[in-house]
């Protein structure tokens, strides 16, 4: 990624980031305390990467910091991928995102939150150690049903070129696609279809991108995938997504591309490198609203107000979609790109053909 995009991985601004509101005032001695004792209990907060290189410190590398405000984004270096900034009645955790996920991040801070209110908690039940362990087997049992799967799915499938390239400006922007009444419609549609929000999503935006690619029967998108299929894996800390492709049926209906989900999302643990992904394929993640309710930090209770992921530093890439639901219930859009198949104008004219799919197969429920 950050050979690509240099700066971009590897820089201060990859990163997870919450902030929560206290309803009350919390010790800032038995926080720091917590924070130390998080560090101390999982390897993933006290690693650096250095070039090729995993680095384990033997000690927590970061402190409790006391400041006058918190903002949703925060720089963390490699070298110390974890920060905890209390300001008054907020407080902010920040991750570098080589070392979390979404999930990381909401576990992080229950965990904080239970060891301040109880510092002799269990340990964790495993380290991101042990996933990666698993991973790696479970890359080599699958090699063989993988490759066959994406050889008929990428390699002897025919993919849409992009548009043609032509001279236009990097851009990046948020948009709201439905309104919270509209996207309700369309997740009754899902339902009644018995699909899922992801592929209801990836339909749509399959017609919307019909008219603007070239010939083929395949359209292909770079992707991640959460992979915490397994009970001990779900309050591991660390980065347990896998980066893969999506590739959808051109005109397909929603089973077909259903289908096409459930078969991407189970080989996606084989190497992305060894399928035949077209290079400037575009990047596509649905985001789900999973916020927590809450952590209790003993007598304070704590609520989420704001959560961002990577800033954006400008460097713009291949066209990048990524859809979520806010607060309240209205899907937005973050697009973004090099302008140089997608420009902005396209992207506007997909968003538009996008939404109006959406709209015309939930007036048939």
């Amino acid at each position: 990624m950050d050979a690509n995009r240099p700066g971009f991985a590897r820089g201060p601004w990859f990163t997870m980031n919450a902030v929560l509101e206290l309803d009350g005032a919390l010790d800032h001695s038995a926080l720091a305390a917590a924070f130390h004792e998080l560090q101390r209990r999982h390897d993933v907060l006290r690693t650096e990467i250095v070039d090729q290189s995993q680095l384990i410190h033997l000690a927590p590398t970061a402190e409790l910091e006391l400041v006058d405000a918190v903002e949703t984004h925060a720089e963390v270096p490699l070298a110390a991928p974890v920060r905890l900034r209390l300001a008054g009645n907020r407080l902010a955790l920040h991750l570098h995102h080589m070392i979390a996920d979404p999930v990381t991040l909401w576990t992080t801070l229950d965990e904080l939150a239970m060891l301040y209110s109880n510092p002799d908690a269990p340990p964790p039940a495993a380290q991101y150690s042990d996933y990666t362990l698993n991973e790696a087997a479970l890359v080599e049992r699958q090699r063989g049903p993988a490759s066959d799967w994406w050889q008929a799915r990428l390699t002897d499938a025919k993919p849409c070129p992009q548009p043609p390239p032509q001279p236009a400006n990097p851009f990046a922007y948020r948009e709201q696609l439905l309104t919270p009444h509209e996207l309700a419609a369309v997740d009754q549609r899902t339902r009644q279809q018995r699909s899922t929000p992801l592929v209801t999503l990836l339909a749509a935006l399959a017609a919307g991108m019909t008219p603007y690619v070239g010939a083929g029967d395949t359209l292909v998108f770079a992707t991640l995938f959460s992979k915490r299929d397994r009970p001990q894996w779900q309050r591991v800390l660390g980065p347990c997504i896998v980066p893969s492709a999506l590739a959808i049926p051109r005109d397909a209906d929603i089973p077909a591309v259903r289908e096409a989900v459930v078969g991407c999302s189970r080989y996606a643990r084989f190497p992305i490198l060894e399928a035949d992904v077209p290079t400037r394929a575009p990047f596509f993640e649905y985001v789900p609203q999973n916020w927590p309710s809450g952590y209790h930090f003993g007598p304070v209770h704590a609520t989420v107000a704001a959560v961002a992921g990577p800033k954006d530093t400008g460097l713009a890439d291949i066209l990048g979609i990524r859809l979520r639901p806010t607060t309240d219930n209205a899907l937005t859009g973050h697009f973004s790109g090099d302008g140089t198949d997608w420009t902005e104008h396209l992207v506007s004219q997909l968003c538009s053909g996008t939404r109006t799919h959406l709209l015309s197969q939930s007036e048939k429920r």
